[in-house]
Protein backbone atom coordinates (compact mmCIF):
# COMPACT_ATOMS: atom_id res chain seq x y z
CA UNK A 1 0.00 0.00 0.00
CA UNK A 2 1.28 3.54 -1.12
CA UNK A 3 1.74 6.31 1.51
CA UNK A 4 -0.78 8.41 -0.07
CA UNK A 5 -3.29 5.56 0.08
CA UNK A 6 -2.90 4.96 3.65
CA UNK A 7 -3.37 8.31 4.44
CA UNK A 8 -6.26 8.63 3.04
CA UNK A 9 -7.78 5.55 4.65
CA UNK A 10 -6.31 6.77 8.25
CA UNK A 11 -8.06 9.95 7.59
CA UNK A 12 -11.61 8.66 6.25
CA UNK A 13 -11.35 5.80 9.26
CA UNK A 14 -11.92 9.30 11.44
CA UNK A 15 -14.30 10.87 9.30
CA UNK A 16 -16.55 8.36 8.27
CA UNK A 17 -18.37 8.24 11.66
CA UNK A 18 -19.69 12.12 11.40
CA UNK A 19 -20.58 11.16 7.66
CA UNK A 20 -17.50 12.30 5.36
CA UNK A 21 -14.89 11.21 3.51
CA UNK A 22 -12.34 11.91 1.38
CA UNK A 23 -12.81 11.89 -2.46
CA UNK A 24 -10.77 13.18 -5.19
CA UNK A 25 -12.95 15.99 -7.50
CA UNK A 26 -14.32 14.63 -10.85
CA UNK A 27 -13.09 16.65 -13.76
CA UNK A 28 -14.23 16.65 -17.47
CA UNK A 29 -12.27 14.58 -19.34
CA UNK A 30 -10.62 12.40 -16.63
CA UNK A 31 -11.72 9.60 -18.38
CA UNK A 32 -11.72 10.40 -22.42
CA UNK A 33 -11.42 9.15 -26.00
CA UNK A 34 -8.40 8.72 -27.75
CA UNK A 35 -7.86 7.85 -31.69
CA UNK A 36 -10.92 7.47 -33.94
CA UNK A 37 -13.10 8.13 -31.54
CA UNK A 38 -11.96 11.67 -30.50
CA UNK A 39 -11.28 12.82 -33.88
CA UNK A 40 -14.98 12.23 -34.41
CA UNK A 41 -15.83 14.04 -31.26
CA UNK A 42 -13.78 16.85 -33.11
CA UNK A 43 -15.56 16.89 -36.17
CA UNK A 44 -19.32 16.63 -34.29
CA UNK A 45 -18.25 19.78 -32.61
CA UNK A 46 -17.30 21.82 -35.66
CA UNK A 47 -19.77 20.38 -37.67
CA UNK A 48 -22.36 21.27 -34.62
CA UNK A 49 -20.94 24.85 -34.59
CA UNK A 50 -20.74 25.00 -38.37
CA UNK A 51 -24.30 24.06 -39.14
CA UNK A 52 -25.98 26.70 -36.83
CA UNK A 53 -23.16 29.40 -38.25
CA UNK A 54 -24.71 28.93 -41.49
CA UNK A 55 -28.86 29.23 -40.60
CA UNK A 56 -28.60 31.29 -37.80
CA UNK A 57 -29.59 35.31 -38.11
CA UNK A 58 -29.03 36.55 -34.32
CA UNK A 59 -25.76 38.14 -34.51
CA UNK A 60 -23.25 39.15 -37.83
CA UNK A 61 -20.64 36.54 -37.95
CA UNK A 62 -17.73 36.17 -40.30
CA UNK A 63 -17.49 32.20 -40.95
CA UNK A 64 -15.00 30.39 -39.31
CA UNK A 65 -12.40 28.92 -41.56
CA UNK A 66 -11.09 25.45 -39.67
CA UNK A 67 -13.52 25.03 -36.88
CA UNK A 68 -11.85 21.41 -36.19
CA UNK A 69 -8.84 22.79 -35.84
CA UNK A 70 -10.49 25.42 -33.87
CA UNK A 71 -11.79 22.86 -31.70
CA UNK A 72 -9.07 20.41 -31.32
CA UNK A 73 -7.05 22.99 -30.04
CA UNK A 74 -9.45 24.49 -27.40
CA UNK A 75 -9.66 20.69 -26.28
CA UNK A 76 -6.05 20.63 -25.87
CA UNK A 77 -5.58 24.26 -24.32
CA UNK A 78 -8.32 23.04 -21.81
CA UNK A 79 -7.01 19.54 -20.84
CA UNK A 80 -3.90 22.07 -19.71
CA UNK A 81 -6.28 24.34 -17.83
CA UNK A 82 -7.13 24.67 -14.19
CA UNK A 83 -10.64 24.55 -15.31
CA UNK A 84 -12.08 20.93 -15.53
CA UNK A 85 -13.72 20.58 -12.23
CA UNK A 86 -16.92 19.44 -12.60
CA UNK A 87 -18.10 20.88 -9.53
CA UNK A 88 -19.23 24.66 -10.20
CA UNK A 89 -18.33 27.14 -12.73
CA UNK A 90 -18.44 26.85 -16.45
CA UNK A 91 -17.28 23.35 -18.41
CA UNK A 92 -15.98 22.33 -21.69
CA UNK A 93 -19.35 22.69 -23.84
CA UNK A 94 -20.40 26.06 -23.06
CA UNK A 95 -16.54 27.43 -22.79
CA UNK A 96 -15.87 25.54 -26.20
CA UNK A 97 -18.92 28.02 -27.88
CA UNK A 98 -17.44 30.96 -26.06
CA UNK A 99 -14.21 30.85 -27.29
CA UNK A 100 -15.82 29.74 -31.20
CA UNK A 101 -18.23 32.76 -30.84
CA UNK A 102 -16.04 34.89 -30.01
CA UNK A 103 -13.92 34.02 -33.08
CA UNK A 104 -16.72 34.39 -35.15
CA UNK A 105 -18.31 37.91 -34.24
CA UNK A 106 -14.95 39.66 -33.72
CA UNK A 107 -16.18 42.05 -31.10
CA UNK A 108 -14.41 45.28 -29.88
CA UNK A 109 -14.66 44.53 -26.29
CA UNK A 110 -16.22 41.35 -24.40
CA UNK A 111 -18.22 42.29 -20.86
CA UNK A 112 -17.57 38.90 -18.72
CA UNK A 113 -20.02 39.45 -15.87
CA UNK A 114 -19.20 36.74 -12.78
CA UNK A 115 -15.19 35.85 -12.94
CA UNK A 116 -15.47 33.61 -10.39
CA UNK A 117 -12.44 30.64 -11.58
CA UNK A 118 -12.01 32.77 -14.38
CA UNK A 119 -13.11 30.07 -17.37
CA UNK A 120 -15.10 32.20 -19.45
CA UNK A 121 -12.35 35.20 -19.63
CA UNK A 122 -9.72 32.40 -20.32
CA UNK A 123 -12.21 30.85 -22.99
CA UNK A 124 -12.70 34.37 -24.42
CA UNK A 125 -9.18 35.84 -24.42
CA UNK A 126 -7.55 32.91 -26.34
CA UNK A 127 -10.13 33.29 -29.27
CA UNK A 128 -9.38 37.49 -29.52
CA UNK A 129 -5.85 37.88 -28.74
CA UNK A 130 -5.89 41.75 -28.85
CA UNK A 131 -9.48 42.53 -27.97
CA UNK A 132 -10.42 43.91 -24.27
CA UNK A 133 -11.57 41.46 -22.11
CA UNK A 134 -12.89 43.20 -18.91
CA UNK A 135 -13.89 40.12 -16.31
CA UNK A 136 -16.00 41.77 -13.10
CA UNK A 137 -16.46 40.35 -10.11
CA UNK A 138 -17.73 41.32 -6.64
CA UNK A 139 -15.00 38.56 -5.31
CA UNK A 140 -12.13 37.91 -7.30
CA UNK A 141 -10.62 35.21 -4.53
CA UNK A 142 -11.75 32.11 -6.06
CA UNK A 143 -10.12 33.49 -9.13
CA UNK A 144 -7.56 30.55 -10.44
CA UNK A 145 -5.36 32.09 -13.31
CA UNK A 146 -5.24 35.53 -14.51
CA UNK A 147 -5.18 35.51 -17.55
CA UNK A 148 -2.76 37.42 -20.73
CA UNK A 149 -5.25 40.36 -21.84
CA UNK A 150 -7.90 40.28 -19.16
CA UNK A 151 -8.83 42.76 -17.10
CA UNK A 152 -9.82 41.83 -13.66
CA UNK A 153 -12.54 44.14 -11.76
CA UNK A 154 -13.95 43.62 -8.67
CA UNK A 155 -17.01 45.39 -8.63
CA UNK A 156 -20.05 45.52 -10.77
CA UNK A 157 -19.55 45.71 -14.35
CA UNK A 158 -22.58 48.76 -14.29
CA UNK A 159 -19.77 50.76 -12.28
CA UNK A 160 -17.14 50.31 -14.68
CA UNK A 161 -16.91 53.44 -17.00
CA UNK A 162 -17.08 52.27 -20.62
CA UNK A 163 -16.53 55.70 -22.49
CA UNK A 164 -13.30 54.64 -24.34
CA UNK A 165 -14.91 51.70 -25.78
CA UNK A 166 -17.57 51.15 -28.79
CA UNK A 167 -20.33 48.89 -26.84
CA UNK A 168 -22.32 48.73 -30.12
CA UNK A 169 -19.64 46.20 -30.99
CA UNK A 170 -19.06 44.42 -27.78
CA UNK A 171 -20.59 40.86 -26.24
CA UNK A 172 -21.86 40.59 -22.97
CA UNK A 173 -21.67 37.55 -20.91
CA UNK A 174 -23.67 36.97 -18.16
CA UNK A 175 -22.78 34.18 -15.61
CA UNK A 176 -23.62 35.91 -12.49
CA UNK A 177 -26.43 35.05 -10.74
CA UNK A 178 -28.02 38.18 -11.08
CA UNK A 179 -31.96 38.79 -12.18
CA UNK A 180 -31.39 38.30 -15.74
CA UNK A 181 -34.19 40.88 -16.97
CA UNK A 182 -32.24 43.21 -14.74
CA UNK A 183 -29.34 42.51 -17.02
CA UNK A 184 -31.10 42.47 -20.41
CA UNK A 185 -32.30 45.91 -19.48
CA UNK A 186 -29.06 47.47 -17.73
CA UNK A 187 -27.12 46.09 -21.44
CA UNK A 188 -29.97 47.27 -23.83
CA UNK A 189 -29.86 50.97 -22.09
CA UNK A 190 -26.19 50.95 -23.08
CA UNK A 191 -26.12 50.06 -26.28
CA UNK A 192 -24.78 46.26 -26.16
CA UNK A 193 -26.48 44.41 -28.82
CA UNK A 194 -25.04 40.86 -27.93
CA UNK A 195 -25.47 39.24 -24.77
CA UNK A 196 -24.82 35.59 -23.61
CA UNK A 197 -26.63 34.11 -20.87
CA UNK A 198 -25.70 31.35 -18.55
CA UNK A 199 -28.27 29.48 -16.13
CA UNK A 200 -31.29 30.47 -18.46
CA UNK A 201 -33.60 27.93 -17.19
CA UNK A 202 -37.70 27.97 -17.92
CA UNK A 203 -40.22 27.55 -15.41
CA UNK A 204 -40.17 23.73 -14.90
CA UNK A 205 -36.44 23.79 -13.90
CA UNK A 206 -35.28 27.21 -12.80
CA UNK A 207 -35.37 26.31 -8.61
CA UNK A 208 -31.75 25.57 -7.82
CA UNK A 209 -30.65 28.53 -9.79
CA UNK A 210 -33.23 30.85 -8.53
CA UNK A 211 -30.68 31.88 -5.74
CA UNK A 212 -34.02 32.71 -3.66
CA UNK A 213 -35.52 34.73 -6.28
CA UNK A 214 -33.22 37.29 -6.76
CA UNK A 215 -31.95 35.65 -10.42
CA UNK A 216 -35.29 35.91 -11.37
CA UNK A 217 -36.51 36.64 -14.28
CA UNK A 218 -34.77 34.31 -16.02
CA UNK A 219 -35.00 34.99 -19.96
CA UNK A 220 -36.94 31.89 -20.44
CA UNK A 221 -39.76 33.79 -18.06
CA UNK A 222 -40.12 36.43 -20.43
CA UNK A 223 -41.08 34.33 -23.74
CA UNK A 224 -43.32 32.15 -21.85
CA UNK A 225 -46.64 32.36 -22.68
CA UNK A 226 -48.27 29.96 -19.88
CA UNK A 227 -47.20 32.62 -17.58
CA UNK A 228 -49.72 35.26 -19.02
CA UNK A 229 -52.53 34.14 -16.67
CA UNK A 230 -50.12 33.53 -13.68
CA UNK A 231 -49.96 36.32 -10.75
CA UNK A 232 -46.92 34.21 -8.83
CA UNK A 233 -44.55 31.28 -9.37
CA UNK A 234 -43.20 29.37 -5.93
CA UNK A 235 -40.97 26.61 -5.26
CA UNK A 236 -39.06 25.04 -2.51
CA UNK A 237 -35.67 25.27 -1.68
CA UNK A 238 -34.21 23.78 1.35
CA UNK A 239 -37.22 23.06 2.73
CA UNK A 240 -38.59 26.45 2.69
CA UNK A 241 -41.44 27.48 0.07
CA UNK A 242 -40.20 30.70 -1.86
CA UNK A 243 -42.44 32.94 -3.62
CA UNK A 244 -41.95 35.06 -7.02
CA UNK A 245 -45.03 37.46 -7.86
CA UNK A 246 -45.18 37.98 -11.83
CA UNK A 247 -44.87 41.58 -12.81
CA UNK A 248 -46.80 41.55 -16.10
CA UNK A 249 -45.87 45.31 -16.76
CA UNK A 250 -42.21 44.56 -16.20
CA UNK A 251 -42.22 41.47 -18.22
CA UNK A 252 -43.78 43.26 -21.01
CA UNK A 253 -40.81 45.97 -20.60
CA UNK A 254 -38.19 43.78 -20.56
CA UNK A 255 -39.24 41.49 -23.66
CA UNK A 256 -39.51 45.04 -25.82
CA UNK A 257 -35.64 45.03 -25.09
CA UNK A 258 -35.61 41.70 -27.33
CA UNK A 259 -35.17 42.03 -30.69
CA UNK A 260 -34.26 38.43 -31.54
CA UNK A 261 -33.17 35.45 -29.25
CA UNK A 262 -32.28 31.73 -29.53
CA UNK A 263 -30.75 29.07 -27.61
CA UNK A 264 -27.45 27.69 -28.93
CA UNK A 265 -27.39 23.16 -30.02
CA UNK A 266 -27.49 21.05 -27.53
CA UNK A 267 -23.80 18.85 -27.49
CA UNK A 268 -24.29 17.09 -24.45
CA UNK A 269 -23.95 13.94 -25.93
CA UNK A 270 -21.25 14.33 -27.90
CA UNK A 271 -18.32 15.14 -24.98
CA UNK A 272 -20.45 13.43 -22.24
CA UNK A 273 -20.32 16.74 -20.43
CA UNK A 274 -24.09 17.66 -19.85
CA UNK A 275 -25.09 21.39 -19.59
CA UNK A 276 -27.42 23.92 -20.38
CA UNK A 277 -26.92 25.62 -23.98
CA UNK A 278 -26.41 28.69 -23.53
CA UNK A 279 -29.03 31.63 -24.65
CA UNK A 280 -28.11 34.83 -27.12
CA UNK A 281 -29.96 37.73 -27.64
CA UNK A 282 -29.99 40.54 -29.78
CA UNK A 283 -30.96 43.45 -28.12
CA UNK A 284 -33.66 46.52 -29.15
CA UNK A 285 -34.27 50.10 -28.22
CA UNK A 286 -37.43 50.05 -30.45
CA UNK A 287 -39.70 47.43 -29.11
CA UNK A 288 -39.98 43.57 -29.52
CA UNK A 289 -39.88 42.02 -32.97
CA UNK A 290 -41.99 39.32 -33.90
CA UNK A 291 -38.97 36.46 -32.93
CA UNK A 292 -39.60 38.04 -29.19
CA UNK A 293 -42.79 37.32 -29.00
CA UNK A 294 -44.02 34.87 -25.88
CA UNK A 295 -44.71 31.41 -27.14
CA UNK A 296 -46.74 28.46 -25.42
CA UNK A 297 -44.57 26.95 -23.07
CA UNK A 298 -41.25 28.85 -23.65
CA UNK A 299 -38.77 29.59 -26.28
Amino acid sequence: MTIKRWLKRSVDSVLRPVGLELTRPARDFDSRPTGHALSRMFGELADAFDAWSMVTRIWPLTLEPDTRAAVARFYEAYLGSPFRDQAGGSRFNNLLWLHLLARVTRPSLVIDSGTYRGASAWAFASAVPGCPVLSFDLDLGPLLVRTPGVTYLEHDWTKHDFKCHDLSRAVAYFDDHVDQGLRLLQAADRGIERIVFDDDFPITSFAAMAHDGSALPKIEFLLDGTLADVNELTWISRGHELRWPVDHVLMARLRSKIAATERLPNTSLVTGVHQTPYRLVRTSRSGPSQSAEPSAGGA
